[in-house]
This record gives structure tokens, sequence and C-alpha cells, in this order.
């Protein structure tokens, strides 16, 4: 049964934290409008709805509005129930997908500094620094790598968050660094990725 409540979803899909709670909101049949505003170019119009100027952002129907896609996703989970829910609620799986997600979202992080950095002035760049986080964002993707040995998703038998999390991600990371994307050695996290990518959920909500 299909889930619309009239809520408003703030941001451009280019953001890998906006898109993979786009895809999870169309996996999840949930209904939505987007409002799409960029973290660069519409910075009033954002702080209107979240004052330190980031996205996502989620405008519920009694016009509360909630910020950071780790605390929209967790809402998203509470509003569909234990059972449809994409992080487990408790015990060692709870503990794994917290891992995975913070191992997944500190990787896009790295990167994301790593793009503000080379766009930097040249007098003002830090090739040192350039260096090291496009190291860790590799690192980041190789142990998310490793996590799925002997494993069609990274932790039940289904399409879980850390799975969306990891594979938007790889996605926006290819999208910005494609020559560094070709130098990692992450197998099973290609094939997750190229499967995940032709779902319909995902088709629905490409970068935009």
């Amino acid at each position: 049964m299909t889930i619309a409540p009239p809520i408003v979803l703030t941001g451009k899909l280019l953001s890998p934290f906006v898109r993979r709670v786009a895809v999870t909101l169309t996996y999840l049949d949930i209904g939505y409008e987007r409002q799409v505003l960029s973290a660069v170019d519409d910075v009033a119009e954002i702080e209107r709805s979240n004052p330190i100027g980031r996205v996502p952002t989620l405008v519920l129907s009694d016009g509360e509005t909630l910020i950071d896609s780790a605390a929209i996703l967790d809402h998203v989970d509470e509003l569909v129930g234990r059972a449809r829910a994409l992080v487990p609620p408790s015990g060692a799986s709870r503990r794994r997908a917290l891992y995975l997600l913070a191992l997944a979202s500190g990787t896009i992080e790295r990167a994301m500094t790593a793009n503000a950095e080379r766009k930097r002035p040249a007098h003002l760049q830090m090739p040192d620094r350039l260096a090291r986080l496009l190291r860790q964002t590799g690192q980041g993707f190789e142990a998310l790598d490793k996590e799925l040995a002997n494993r069609e998703w990274f932790i039940e038998d289904r399409l879980m968050q850390p799975d969306i999390t990891a594979v938007v991600g790889v996605t926006f990371v290819r999208h910005i660094f494609p020559e560094l994307m070709q130098q990692i050695r992450m197998p099973r996290l290609s094939a997750l990725t190229k499967r995940c990518e032709a779902l319909p959920a995902f088709q629905a909500r490409p970068i935009d």
C-alpha cells in the first residue's frame, strides 16, 4: 500500500545525501514533492528551513521540518514500521548497519571535501591534503567492498539502507572523480552498484 503524505524534500539529487533520501522514499512507496534547490546557489531559500544552509530537509504534512539525512531516514523507518524499516531496530544487525552507514557516509564526506579542496584558488590549494582525502575515499570504498565478502547485500537478504547509501556514494564519486574510481579495487561493491542502479527506485531518482 502506498503511503502518500504531502511532504516536501528539498535539495538536488547531485547531493548523495539528498539522493539517498529520495531513493529510500521511492523504494518504500512514500509519496513526496521535490523542491529542487542548490546548497550553493539557493542558500537564502534553504536557510528558511535549515538555518545552517544544508540539504536535505524534509517538511512533513504538519509543517514540522526534519534536517540531516540520517534523522530523516530514521523518521522514515519509524513511519513504515519494523517489518519494512531499512535499518534493523536492535542488536548486532543494527550495530553492523550503523557501522556500515558511518563508513559509507564518511567516505562520501571525504570525497566531497576533496572536491571542494581541488576547486580552491591555486594559491590556496594544499596538495598533500587533497591526496590524503582521496586516499581515504579509496580506503573507505575498499573497506565497504570487504564487508560484502560472501554476501549479496550488506546485512540481510534484501536491500537495506547501507546498500542504498553505499551505492549512491559510489555513483556520486564516479561522477565527480571518475579517474579515482578506476583505481579503487572494489569488485563486489561495483557489482552491487550495478545491480541497485538498475532497480526502479534508483532509475527514478538519478543524479540531476
